[in-house]
């Protein structure tokens, strides 16, 4: 019987190493391996499988002693059927494959592993003992082997080229949950894109509309009523001079427009960029502004304002107020409320304004609201370039609350 040399001077007498004169084998002594008898293993990600393919179940032992490691699954088929059987329902990162066997040759299961495509790219190591002749070699190498090792073959031989594979495969399986995650963010981040797109055509909408709005404000109203007072005054001027007493009380009227007007441009100019943000700051912008909400709609509204820093940067002094002016026209239009509350309150990390009413409240998650309210999506993004945050609590029937919380850096305040 051949002999092969195990780690050390013991040998183990087995068919799957040397080959037996009368076709018998031996059970190898259980022996212990050092780690310096071969790479081992590197155990990430679990174990990873290999396929043992031998008619003989005692050459299977053997390879189960020799390539005994944690990070292997070693799983064995006594015949090419269980070993085809194995293909489907597992996953391997190697096939060791005996040759002869009753039935079907290791060569022609080899060569129908690799017409199928899910095991096509599984590496196959041969381990014989008798077909050891080139042309056996080459036939081996036809059919797609990566190895091909005559018995009696050195484990630590066997271990070393079992470990090279079991890494490559590794790294596969690493690069492919890399390239899977890779995926998923690029999918992610192409409906980041698509939903900024849709956001930014809704901004520019909204511009576009204010813009319109503002035109058609400047013409219908402002400019008439500038007309009006053009053609009075003209009047006035080719009227024939009977009695001055008309006059002064035309004049009177004329000036009561022109003060009416240059009021109405002057809350137009306010509600285009408020200019008490920057002469008197932020809590005093807010408590007017609130005041003159509170009169215009005649809602009432509570307005608490807290440790608030004395000055502000002006982005965040306009970012706070713009959501605290676009909760409360939401409030005025949509919640049906009959009591609100402003809270304005800093500390020594940031500042935050929030705004709730006691009306008839939304759902936040529906694809309406979260597709209609393009004011939602401003207060958001203003607190987010920032580097804040904008948060929407609503149930339907139970009121709403907006907040919205901008960082204080030591050079801002």
């Amino acid at each position: 019987m051949n002999e092969i040399t195990k780690q050390g001077s013991h040998p183990i007498n087995s068919d799957i190493l040397p080959a037996s004169t009368d076709g018998q084998a031996q059970d190898p002594p259980p022996q212990h391996r050092s780690a310096a008898a071969a790479p081992t293993s590197t155990f990430h990600g679990g174990p990873i499988n290999i396929l043992i393919v031998d008619d003989d179940p005692r050459n299977l032992l053997v390879l189960e002693t020799v390539l005994d490691d944690p990070g292997y699954r070693l799983i064995r088929a006594e015949s090419a059927d269980q070993a085809l059987l194995a293909l489907v329902v597992e996953e391997f990162a190697l096939l060791i494959l005996d040759i002869r066997m009753p039935g079907m040759t290791g060569f022609e299961l080899a060569q129908m592993i690799k017409e199928r495509k899910k095991t096509a790219q599984v590496p196959i190591i041969f381990l014989t003992a008798y077909y050891n002749e080139d042309k056996h070699m080459l036939e081996g190498y036809g059919t797609g082997a990566v190895d091909y090792l005559h018995k009696p073959v050195n484990p630590a031989i066997l271990r070393s080229k079992v470990a090279v594979f079991a890494e490559l495969h590794r790294k596969n399986r690493e690069c492919g949950m890399a390239n899977r995650a890779l995926l998923a963010e690029v999918i992610e981040r192409r409906r980041a894109e698509e939903e900024l797109k849709f956001l930014t055509g809704k901004l520019i909408q909204a511009q576009e509309e204010e813009r319109r709005r503002i035109a058609r404000e400047l013409h219908d109203d402002f400019n008439q009523r500038l007309a009006s007072l053009s053609m009075e005054l003209a009047i006035i001027e080719h009227s024939p001079v009977a009695s001055p007493e008309p006059i002064p009380r035309q004049l009177a009227v004329i000036h009561g427009q022109i003060v009416q007007l240059s009021n109405d441009l002057h809350d137009l100019a306010y509600k285009l960029h408020p200019s008490l943000l920057e002469h008197v700051g932020l809590e005093i912008a807010i408590r007017d502004h609130v005041a003159e909400f509170t009169k215009q709609t005649g809602l009432p509204v509570t307005c608490i304002v807290r440790e608030v820093p004395e000055t502000l940067p002006p982005e965040i002094a306009t970012a706070l107020f713009r959501v605290m002016q676009e909760s409360l026209q939401n409030v005025f239009k949509h919640a049906q409320a009959t009591d609100v509350t402003v809270r304005l309150s800093g500390s020594s990390k940031g500042i935050g304004v929030s705004v709730r009413d006691n009306g008839k409240g939304f759902e936040v998650e529906s694809q309406s609201a979260q597709r209609a309210g393009i004011g939602l999506v401003s207060m958001q993004e203003r607190a987010r370039l920032l580097g804040g945050f904008s948060r929407i609590r609503s149930c339907s029937e139970h009121g709403t609350r907006v907040c919205a919380w901008v960082p204080l850096s030591q050079e801002g305040v």
